[in-house]
């Protein structure tokens, strides 16, 4: 590998590998220790897949890790931190893993998007919270790469974010090899969009069989990574009910296609399922919930193991098989959870050691969100949206893309948060041609109505295909205060590739799509469209996210605030009057360090020379309409 000193004094090492004709790679580090403060990635030379950043919370007590696949025959492993050896970091890799079955479905047939049945609906067309909360604890399993099936990542007593999979026994198949496993989150159709593909980036792979019973037909995973804040993981709670009284649905990946989710029109029932296990055992008598029919969506093969949930959102069971089809959607079999519970002696066929671990006599237990419902995926398209290439009228190309009026970059804007990190964002290209190097360059600003201060940059190859939407993650996550764009440069250069995202007109509603003109610079597109408002569909996923409120926005401050502290990149100012005024910066023995008139408006002002100044704590003069304020502020 190659190593190297970053700005900030830590050491960068980054070691490349290859194996001509695979489909992904995946690496096994037989030792794998992390201390606070590195951070591990993983990702395709081009960038346009990463895994990570991985950090001390993923260190294993087997003292390694099983990562998930990347696709292609290239990746790159990348270590930053300060320290290695006896009482640092210690990384050794046991094992590259050469795919050639194509594990992450890039070839046609099972796994293909949108091979499942037609009358199957997309989660994403329905708003009900429960939904869509379960629907971040269902995903997809896949086993030995060929083999692909559904699961629920589940909540424990502890609520401690262990990730526990429970899926269907016969998923793993006879020879039961959960190191092959692999779990894929949020692989969805994005905003009710059935004809783009979702992103697959966000992934699990590894595994330890915690309990499994053939004649029960379920299978209890502890995968060999916890699922990151920025893969939005949620832990299903769960309900022991014996009489539930609701109607249910069950959320699943049929066929190995995007998620989809099917609601009864009843509730379950207890029953018997008069069917064989895969070594041929019998089923235990009365240990199946019966759902009589569907009224919404149905199942098919890749659909076993998929989480049954109450109205209220508990997980009640997991599908071991049935006869429902789209035509005849009737008669499905889903293993209860209550008898897998602890009606076994032996230790190994019980859920309950492990998903309630503190051995009370509790009957349910409430779902887990680590993040708090801090880290979401932040869109501007509309529910009824219609994503397309708007062309100019009197020039040649599109908008988003390459045209004869040489726009140069193209971005949306972002004004909901107070405040957050953003850690990727998804793109939908509606165009992508490579003739030349195929590198765009997407960008993160600050700015005040218009793109101002560059925050971040991802110069990177976007090989996917269009209508898939693309997950690109930046290697730290970008901490803002106030509003923000996100956007990408256009290239000119010969050979021109053809690079476009979707775009959406807004028949009513706030334009939040800009255009970098070559002559006027920033135009918002309604002003230079012919008065059409639009959005950009790049979405964002942010984390520590704060919703502005009235009193951040609309009500004035009552005294000087400086966000965020401590800072690193800029420091923002708020203050209850507008006006022209002037920043001095004093180190806490009173020497003056820097000195700056700004422009307080719309009660805010952006200093950006925060990152010249040594960390530590100083203070900061605001002299303003005859005034004084100061604050203290802390550099990091």
């Amino acid at each position: 590998g190659n190593t190297s000193v970053l700005e900030d004094g830590r050491l960068l090492w980054q070691l490349r590998l290859s194996s001509p004709g695979a489909f992904s790679l995946n690496i096994i580090f037989d030792q794998f220790q992390l201390v606070p403060g590195d951070s591990v990635f993983i990702y395709s030379p081009s960038g346009n897949y990463v895994l990570g950043a991985f950090t001390h919370q993923n260190n294993k007590s087997w003292g390694g890790l099983a990562t998930a696949p990347v696709p292609g025959d290239e990746v790159v492993v990348e270590w930053r931190g300060n320290n290695t050896g006896r009482d640092g970091t210690r990384l050794m890799i046991g094992a590259v893993n050469h795919d050639f079955l194509d594990i992450l479905g890039l070839r046609a047939g099972v796994g293909e998007f949108g091979s499942s049945g037609s009358c199957h609906t997309d989660i994403t067309c329905f708003e009900k919270d429960v939904y869509l909360q379960n629907g971040k604890a269902g995903g997809q399993v896949i086993v030995n790469g060929t083999d692909y099936c559904s699961g629920t990542l589940m909540n424990n007593s502890n609520n401690d974010g262990t990730p526990y999979i429970l899926t269907a026994g016969h998923c793993l198949g006879t020879d039961i090899d959960v190191e092959t496993v692999v779990y894929i989150f949020n692989y969805e159709v994005p905003a009710c969009q059935s004809y783009i593909q979702g992103s697959m980036a966000q992934s699990l792979s590894g595994a330890e069989l915690r309990a499994f019973a053939d004649d029960l037909d379920f299978a209890l995973l502890e995968m060999s990574e916890v699922p990151p804040l920025h893969y939005r993981p949620y832990y299903a709670g769960w309900d022991l009910s014996a009489t539930p009284s609701s109607i249910a649905h069950s959320i699943h990946h049929p066929n190995g296609d995007v998620k989809k989710l099917a609601i009864s029109d009843d509730p379950p029932t207890a029953a018997t399922f008069s069917s064989q296990s895969l070594f041929g055992n019998a089923f235990e008598s009365d240990s199946h919930w019966r759902i009589a029919e569907w009224f919404e969506g149905t199942t098919e093969g890749g659909s076993s193991g998929a989480g049954l949930f109450l109205e209220g959102g508990a997980y009640i069971g997991l599908l071991s098989g049935g006869s429902a089809t789209c035509s005849n959607p009737v008669n499905d079999y889903y293993v209860r959870l209550n008898k897998i519970w602890s009606s076994r002696d032996e230790d190994t066929a019980r859920v309950d050691l492990w998903l309630n671990p503190l051995g009370d006599s509790r009957i349910s237990h409430e779902g887990f969100d680590p993040s708090d419902s801090r880290m979401l995926r932040l869109s501007h398209f509309p529910d009824e949206g219609t994503p397309h290439l708007s062309e100019l009228n009197l020039f040649d190309g599109y908008w988003t893309s390459q045209n004869n009026l040489g726009i140069s970059s193209v971005a949306e804007q972002y004004d909901e948060l107070y405040s957050g990190k953003i850690y990727g964002i998804y793109v939908m290209p509606g165009k992508n041609t490579v003739n030349g190097d195929g590198k765009i360059n997407f960008k993160i600003w600050s700015g005040i109505n218009v793109p101002q201060v560059l925050l971040a940059k991802k110069n990177m190859v976007i090989n996917e295909s269009i209508d898939k939407e693309v997950l690109i993650m930046f290697d730290e996550p970008v901490s803002f205060t106030g509003p923000f764009f996100v956007g990408y440069e256009i290239s000119y250069v010969t050979p021109v590739d053809s690079f476009a995202v979707y775009q959406n007109t807004l028949d009513e509603g706030t334009n939040s799509f800009l255009v970098n003109d070559p002559v006027s610079g920033w135009q918002p597109y309604h002003s230079i469209s012919g008065g059409v408002s639009s959005s950009l569909w790049i979405d964002v996923l942010a984390g520590d996210a704060v919703y502005n409120d009235s009193s951040i926005v609309t009500i004035p401050f009552s005294e000087l605030v400086l966000a965020p502290n401590p800072a690193d990149r800029y420091l923002d100012i708020f203050y209850s009057e507008d006006g022209d005024g002037k920043v001095t910066v004093f180190n806490l023995e009173g020497k003056p360090v820097y000195t700056e008139n700004i422009i307080i408006y719309n009660y805010k002002s952006r200093l950006t020379f925060i990152s010249a100044l040594s960390s530590g704590t100083y203070l900061l003069q605001l002299d303003i309409n005859g005034k004084k304020e100061v604050q203290k502020f802390m550099v990091r």
